[in-house]
């Protein structure tokens, strides 16, 4: 231990400190109570030995000074001549721990040593557990924090006494002294899910919220929480499935239009063979073959309605092999112009290919691109007039290429142009029927181009035609 002894007297001091350090203590002394503040303003000692009746500074200054600077880590003894009941009483009122009263012997001076020595290693013991209480404490918060879940604890009166960052962003509801159940704004299945757990020592089962911040969906959670076998309240989980929620939305609106384009067709393959089932145009082949073409033209519309699914879905799942390639524009162009060249000439349209001055090469693969400028230039014949022209300009610049494709067709309303890139949008008008499609094509574009970085934007005008432009960055198409 280390001690330091306050006497103004010289041979008390001395005498205190040979009995000490034989008895093993590291031992300082000061003169007076002003020696004695400057010694305590240091490292603190383990035991201090202060004589109460000093000039100038006394040892109720220097008791108080010790327990100011050191409460937890230095145990103050008064040594006085003073042996009354009101002179304890004011000795452990400022704070000393113990009372040596004058004169004494060895004996009694290591017995209140000793009994110093005992409370300050309490001391020490004390300190040691809050600060690895106060660890664990923050490492449980820190672990609680960091959680992908909200968390919140109530009491068994259903208050929250611990809410963790997550769970206060999910529900954007701060934690506070006094917050309430009714603060945390759970609608009424999901409080009455956790009233029920409250009241009962089952758990409750998941229910989905859709109350939480920003319009968040929330899977929420509520188990009890036992301390000693005794029900202590309830932990309530909050997982965040917004994603998953929208996925799921998305999938079934995705399923219920599939379905909506599926049925007409069907129907009226179902009708026109329904006709020749009966035999009432059994005298009438050219009706017959009629209802025969009509009927092959909506089964190859679903035929490429669900070629245009399963590509999709393959896309989606990562399974449509690419392989990322420099590759010319121009001569991309060419090809795929060639290829829908029969199909212009029956609809009389001109096809033109226009190349700025520059580099037109990109880094792609190529079947996106043969996805993208395909389906546009079938659109640019399809939705063309008779001796149209379909003109597909490429200009170069240093940031990338813009490929152009523009008709002076039927064009489209700015209301029509609003839904265009959505999954199964047509535009129906008296100037689009007849014209055949999936709704799928200028979705898969936008998809297309968005995984090589890529933009597409329409202008059109009724009555005048549409430009459709696609923009491509220089060597930035994704490999996956």
């Amino acid at each position: 231990m280390r001690l330091l002894v306050v006497d103004d007297e010289e041979g008390m001091r001395e005498g205190m400190r040979r009995i000490l350090e034989r008895a093993g203590h590291e031992v300082e002394t000061a003169a007076d109570g002003e020696e004695a503040l400057r010694r305590l303003a240091g490292p603190a000692y383990d035991i201090a030995l202060v004589d109460l009746k000093m000039p100038g500074v006394d040892g109720f200054q220097v008791t108080r000074f010790a327990n100011e600077r050191a409460a937890d880590r230095t145990v103050v003894v008064i040594v006085s001549a003073l042996a009354t009941v009101e002179a304890a009483v004011e000795v452990v009122r400022h704070g000393a721990f113990d009372f040596l009263v004058k004169p004494f012997v060895p004996a009694d001076l290591l017995a209140v040593v000793e009994r110093a020595s005992r409370q300050r290693r309490l001391m020490q013991e004390r300190e040691t557990f809050l600060s690895e209480l106060n660890s664990e404490r923050t490492l449980s918060r820190q672990l609680i924090d960091s959680m992908r879940d909200g968390v919140i604890v109530l009491n068994v009166k259903g208050r929250p006494v611990l809410m963790n960052t997550r769970a206060e962003y999910l529900l954007g509801t701060r934690f506070r002294d006094g917050l309430g159940l009714d603060d945390l704004g759970l609608d009424a299945p999901a409080r009455a899910m956790v009233d029920d757990v409250l009241a009962a020592h089952a758990e409750g089962d998941y229910h989905q919220l859709r109350a939480g911040r920003d319009g968040t969906v929330l899977d929420i959670r509520a188990t009890p929480w036992k301390r000693s076998g005794e029900k202590a309240g309830i932990i309530v989980q909050l997982g965040d499935v917004t994603e998953q929620a929208r996925i799921e939305g998305d999938k079934n609106r995705f399923i219920s239009m599939v379905a909506h384009e599926l049925t007409s067709p069907l129907a009226a393959i179902s009708s026109y063979l329904a006709i020749v089932q009966e035999g009432t145009l059994d005298e009438q082949p050219g009706r017959i073959k009629e209802i025969i073409g009509r009927s092959k033209a909506r089964a190859d519309a679903l035929l490429e309605l669900v070629k245009d699914l399963q590509y999709l879905n393959r896309r989606e799942a990562g399974r449509v092999e690419r392989s990322v390639e420099r590759l010319d524009l121009a001569e991309v162009l060419r090809a795929q112009l060639d290829f829908y060249r029969g199909q212009a000439e029956r609809r009389s349209v001109d096809l033109r290919l226009e190349v700025g001055p520059g580099d037109a090469t990109v880094s792609a693969d190529r079947g996106d691109l043969d996805r993208v400028f395909m389906n546009l230039i079938s659109n640019g014949i399809k939705y063309n007039r008779e001796g149209g022209v379909l003109a597909v300009r490429v200009a170069p610049n240093p940031d990338g290429i813009e490929v152009a494709f523009a008709d002076n067709g039927i064009g489209m309303s700015g209301t029509e142009q609003a839904g265009l890139f959505q999954e199964f949008y047509r535009v129906h008008n008296p100037r689009t029927q007849g014209i055949s499609g999936t709704g799928l094509g200028l979705a898969t574009v936008r998809r297309v181009l968005a995984a090589a970085n890529g933009s597409i934007s329409v202008r059109s005008i009724p009555g005048e035609g549409s430009t459709f432009t696609v923009t491509l960055p220089r060597g930035s198409a994704r490999e996956s």
